[in-house]
């Protein structure tokens, strides 16, 4: 190769490497509560029906609904457990042979399953072109569980009986079922890296499927990086993931932003406090605090807040539980009206996400979820949004769960309501121009002239959330 060639490329490559540094998805350097994504501020907001959304045959049409109203974020889970309605999640490894019971399958760990791979590099490139942030859970601990779903240890291609590759007294990994019945006790499949069990013959295996992972994510700039979906387990397995990743992108120059989700339904615990102070991750995940209602799940977020405040970074929330179609106990998971709450509050409480969780623990992109979608993006793009916080200290007269304020102080504020209310905003005194939007009809009233301080009273039933501007 031309010395001349070599340095096109090379420059080339430089400028490809710029582009992405400058452009790809990355903390805002302005204001690091949220991302940016191509050099401007970003909120991600979503709702989708899936949550390893690469495994879908559906999947061009899906993104463009979510997209028309107004999603720009999805969940996809490195997962594989699911058979339903004719469909059939694929596993990463060739299968070389198939057994008496068709959820079943002996699979060649060395030896790529194809289609699977397609399935992802197809998503990647649809996401991309649409402009659409991929949060990426690269370890799922359901699939090693028998859980709700099609899953079980008994079914996956880590289970000595399910390879070619080795024992179980090679790999020290069990067979048959394993569950989570009882007191957690962790599965061995999480204790490989060095500093747990130092399980080598396992941990080449894991490394490979991250490595074909990354050789898909590496050419694109829209990707978040999660190392689990909600664990439970040693801390010391995410946190090799981490440096893992962070090793890989120092190598390629590449810049990215990692987490790792806690399954803690009080974030105030120690693991996600963990996940913070930690210089491995760059965003914390609290989810799970979406299970929390009312009052408490505004104040678990002012907590997660208060405790960054010093360095900030963006608090996500990729799932938001909640339905009226639930598995009982509905109450555990929250009605429907409770999901557009929680969405509503992550929003107002200053967090960089929120994201309609997926049938049948959340009402996923139904017509509730586009409606409240569209509402908020609606919102949010009349704001001068970014420069807004969280205040609900302007609000008062006010009942528990009554109402939720951001304000740009003395320029705009914006109060939702998950139900009907009055409260009295405490805003900057002078003339302001106040318009209402119904959330449930993704629709605005007419505009109106207010003086502030003063009554805010909502027009009717149902959510709403009003936007004031001073003139």
């Amino acid at each position: 190769m031309s010395l001349l060639l070599i340095r096109c490329q090379y420059d080339a490559e430089s400028r490809d490497q710029e582009k992405e540094l400058a452009g790809g998805i990355r903390i805002c350097q302005d204001n690091p509560w949220y991302f940016a994504y191509q050099g401007k501020p970003i909120l991600l907001l979503g709702a989708s029906d899936y949550h390893n959304i690469f495994q879908r045959d559906n999947l061009a049409s899906h993104l463009d609904s979510m997209l028309a109203f107004g999603g720009n974020y999805v969940r996809n889970t490195m997962a594989s457990r699911e058979i339903t309605n004719g469909h059939r999640d694929l596993w990463p490894y060739k299968v070389v042979e198939t057994t008496d019971d068709p959820l079943i399958s002996i699979y060649d760990l060395d030896q790529w399953n194809e289609a699977y791979w397609l399935r992802f590099s197809n998503m990647l490139r649809e996401t991309h072109q649409r402009g659409i942030i991929v949060e990426i859970e690269l370890w799922e601990r359901h699939d090693t569980y028998r859980t709700r779903d099609q899953a079980g240890w008994l079914r996956h291609p880590y289970n000595p009986d399910n390879n070619i590759n080795f024992t179980q007294s090679e790999s020290f990994l069990p067979a048959g079922e394993w569950t989570m019945a009882g007191l957690f006790q962790g599965h061995p499949f999480f204790t490989t890296v060095p500093s747990l069990r130092d399980n080598r013959l396992v941990l080449g295996y894991q490394k490979a499927y991250i490595d074909k992972i990354l050789s898909y994510t590496k050419h694109y700039d829209h990707i978040l990086y999660n190392m689990n979906n909600e664990t439970q387990e040693h801390h010391y397995f995410g946190e090799y993931w981490a440096r893992y990743i962070r090793a890989w992108a120092d190598s390629l120059g590449k810049h990215v932003e990692i987490t790792d989700m806690q399954d803690n339904h009080d974030v105030t615990q120690t693991p996600v406090a963990r996940v913070i102070d930690s210089d491995l991750y760059s965003f914390v995940d609290i989810s799970q605090n979406n299970f929390q209602k009312e009052e408490t799940h505004w104040e678990r977020i002012a907590y997660i807040r208060d405790y960054v405040k010093e360095s900030p970074m963006p608090i996500t929330n990729i799932k938001v539980y909640g339905t009226d179609t639930a598995p009982p106990p509905v109450d555990y998971w929250g009605g429907t009206d409770e999901a557009i709450a929680r969405f509503w509050r992550n929003i107002i409480g200053g967090c960089a996400s929120a994201r309609f969780h997926r049938p049948p623990w959340g009402i996923g992109l139904n017509e509730v979820a586009r409606a409240s979608l569209q509402s908020a993006r609606m919102m949010t793009d009349s704001m001068d949004f970014f420069n807004h916080i969280p205040a609900n200290q302007l609000l008062t007269e006010r009942g528990p769960n009554e109402a939720y304020c951001m304000a740009f102080e003395g320029r705009e504020y914006m109060v939702y309501f998950p139900a009907s209310g009055s409260v009295r905003l405490q805003a900057k005194k002078g003339n302001y121009e106040t318009r209402w939007l119904d959330i449930g009809n993704a629709t605005w009233h007419e505009a109106e002239n207010l003086q502030m301080p003063g009554a805010l009273t909502t027009p009717g039933d149902g959510h709403w959330a009003v936007f004031l501007k001073k003139q």
